[in-house]
């Protein structure tokens, strides 16, 4: 559905990723996790479209996006959830909501996907007119995550969902990607809870100083040794 061939990109002179190639198939849920600075969400934006590679391919469903812009990008079906959301806090629920969605011109269509957001999450239904700015932390990240499905993806680019957010809540935001996923939405998530990210998904790809330093299925990256030493902080005994 979505692969990258050797794609470099950066920030004007500062290069960020370096000949990043993977791949993500119909129905999968990827994880791509690393150190702070690895290059992570700038893999996301790049693929959004918010970031122009220096050079390489991004292909999606067959058609090179990598000349497109967001707008494009998003209806071509790919949906970006960033880290801190771009909520409109002056905003209700129901309007953020209904932002997400202004690609779809059916009014039906909108209708139908609103009520699926608010079956998905019945707590912003209940609060449907209430502004995103006096949300918890936990709303205003599943608010992110409806808002994202309103356009219908057939991708879904989340970025650190469990940043800033308490253990019980981190727990749920999994168990709805997970439910997403089963109901057929294609992810690939930005994680730095590695563990988590790990246990949750099919495959893994391990980014470190901007290149790709490892790759498989996440069962196996879970009993891998530098996974385990650098990013689980378990190391075996001498």
């Amino acid at each position: 559905m979505l692969e990258l061939k050797n794609v470099n990109a950066g920030y004007g002179e500062l290069q960020v990723l370096y000949n990043i190639s993977l791949k993500v198939e119909e129905g999968e849920f990827i994880s791509l996790v690393g150190p702070n600075g690895a290059g992570k969400t700038t893999t996301l934006r790049t693929i959004s479209g918010i970031i122009k590679p220096i050079s390489g391919e991004i292909d999606f469903l067959d058609n090179k996006i990598e000349t497109f812009t967001p707008q494009q990008i998003t209806r071509q079906g790919v949906s970006f959830v960033t880290e801190d959301g771009c909520l409109f806090p002056g905003m209700s629920i129901k309007d953020n909501l209904e932002m997400g969605a202004y690609i779809i011109k059916d009014k039906e269509k909108k209708q139908e996907n609103l009520e699926y957001v608010f079956n998905l999450f019945p707590r912003l239904a209940e609060r449907k007119k209430q502004l995103a700015g006096t949300l918890s932390g936990g709303e205003r990240k599943m608010l992110s995550i409806a808002r994202g499905l309103m356009s219908n993806p057939q991708v879904l680019l989340v970025d650190e969902p469990s940043l800033g957010l308490a253990p019980q809540l981190v727990s749920k935001v999994f168990e709805t990607l997970k439910r997403l996923n089963d109901e057929g939405v294609t992810i690939l998530l930005v994680e730095q809870n590695v563990n988590t990210a790990l246990k949750l998904t099919d495959r893994t790809y391990v980014l470190e100083q901007g290149e790709i330093a490892l790759s498989g299925s996440s069962r196996d990256l879970l009993q891998d040794d530098h996974v385990k030493n650098s990013y689980l902080g378990i190391r075996e005994r001498e």
